[in-house]
């Protein structure tokens, strides 16, 4: 018994080289994963492989592969010229039944039971007269000849089945990729419409796909062609992001609430807004104080507003002036607008910081920020007015602008909530507390509009 190792690319392979070069009576010991031609002697980009380790007895021992090139073996037993030519005859054809009938090395198997009456090629004539012993060494060399080629065609035929079996299976394969390709797409063109909704809300692609593929997994297939259900739960899957919070009412102390925010978004507009519902509508006691000595036209604004509403108004110009006209004013509701500051800013935004630290009441500060910033400078406006410790978020210019997902969305990140959205000038009409549906729709159908309230 002799023990031989084999490489190959799998196991399976490897055993069907070993039944292809020492037949049936080859026995599998062991085999083992390894890896070979890494680049520089080193595991990189090297090949796995299989080697596996048969034992081999004595009797195979005597057919030996003597070469290998392409997959095909040359066998030698001992010094026979007639099996060597015989055995390259069926390495050099493809088809099993043409090696049979190979003319060129004039061998043919019907003859290998009866030595005697072939005609040996490329030897010796005398080689088997007068020479039992060589006759009958010739004929059990024949033997395993015919064993041998038997082997390897039974081999041949079963490779052929698994080959075609291989076929069947990747035509099947191929085939439900495609019909899942061909779903994929179909269900892309209803899905296809949402993603540019998201997209031109600038919602980040991540954060679309998160959706989309949540939308996906809560509804079932069916639904998925059909828009309606695809847009409820879009509905759903926005309005679990945004985050309001109550509109401002009076509490049993003086209420401050301070209008921060870059410059150029409405902040006296909707302070004025708010003033008017507080005083008219609701006949709360309203004064307005503005620290917004940089823009006169911005003061005189909010005069104007004052004197319509019979509102009491305040101009100061320092921290202290500023906590000494709070504590003294008597109304209940006090409005504070800021000077507009841009967000890159920070020694400016440390002084209304200054203003709001000063205040000994209750103060609500509130982010005001239009709905046409980009998402980007929306990120940076709600860091650099993080410092002053906002606490919810106006939306103002609705009406200017056909998205307004990327303030809900940064909104949320901030974990700051939502109270009112402005949508037009007109004071005290255009202003509404903010509603996750009406938020929500406005997302999606961008024209919709809605009155104040």
């Amino acid at each position: 018994m002799k023990y031989v190792k084999i490489k190959s690319g799998s196991y399976n392979e490897a055993m069907m080289k070993l039944r292809m070069e020492y037949g049936e009576d080859a026995i599998p010991v062991s085999h083992r994963y390894i890896k070979e031609g890494g680049l520089l002697k080193t595991k990189l980009l090297a090949k796995n492989m299989v080697e596996l380790t048969a034992a081999i007895p004595e009797r195979n021992m005597k057919i030996k592969p003597k070469t290998a090139k392409k997959g095909i073996v040359d066998y030698t037993v001992g010094d026979s010229d007639v099996l060597k030519n015989t055995i390259k005859a069926m390495n050099k054809e493809q088809d099993p039944g043409s090696r049979l009938s190979s003319a060129d090395k004039e061998f043919n198997f019907s003859n290998l039971n009866n030595p005697l009456s072939r005609k040996p090629v490329n030897s010796n004539p005398d080689t088997f007269s007068g020479n039992r012993d060589k006759t009958e060494l010739s004929s059990g060399k024949i033997n395993n000849e015919v064993k041998s080629s038997s082997d390897y065609m039974r081999f041949e035929k079963e490779f052929e089945e698994i080959k075609n079996t291989l076929k069947t299976l990747l035509n099947e394969r191929t085939d439900k990729q495609v019909k899942r390709s061909s779903e994929a797409t179909e269900e892309n063109e209803f899905v296809k419409p949402y993603i540019k909704i998201l997209q031109d809300n600038e919602f980040d692609i991540d954060e679309r796909n998160f959706i989309i593929d949540k939308i996906k997994n809560t509804i079932s297939a069916d639904d998925l062609k059909d828009k309606y259900k695809i847009e409820k739960s879009l509905k759903d899957m926005l309005k679990s992001k945004i985050i309001t919070c109550a509109p401002i009412k009076k509490g049993v102390k003086k209420q401050v609430i301070m209008f921060i925010g870059p410059t150029g978004v409405g902040k006296t507009t909707t302070l004025a807004k708010l003033g008017a519902i507080y005083a008219l509508r609701e006949e709360h006691k309203v004064a307005f104080i503005t620290i917004d000595t940089y823009r006169i036209a911005a003061t005189e604004q909010l005069k104007k507003y004052a004197g319509i509403m019979k509102i009491p108004i305040h101009v100061v110009n320092d921290p202290v002036s500023f906590k000494e006209v709070i504590a003294n004013e008597k109304s209940e509701i006090i409005l504070i607008d800021t000077s507009g500051r841009s967000h890159k800013n920070e020694l400016k935004i440390s002084e209304i910081k200054n203003y709001a630290d000063s205040i000994d009441y209750d103060c609500e500060k509130i982010l005001c920020v239009s709905a046409n910033t980009r998402k980007n400078d929306l990120k940076d406006i709600f860091k650099s007015f993080g410092k002053i410790n906002f606490d919810s978020v106006i939306i103002t210019k609705v009406d200017e602008s056909s998205c307004i997902g990327s303030v809900v969305d940064v909104a949320e990140k901030f974990n700051k909530p939502i109270s009112y959205f402005t949508n037009g000038q007109e004071v005290p009409n255009d202003i509404s507390v903010a509603d996750p549906n009406k938020i929500v729709d406005m997302i999606i159908s961008p024209e919709t509009e809605y009155a104040g309230g």
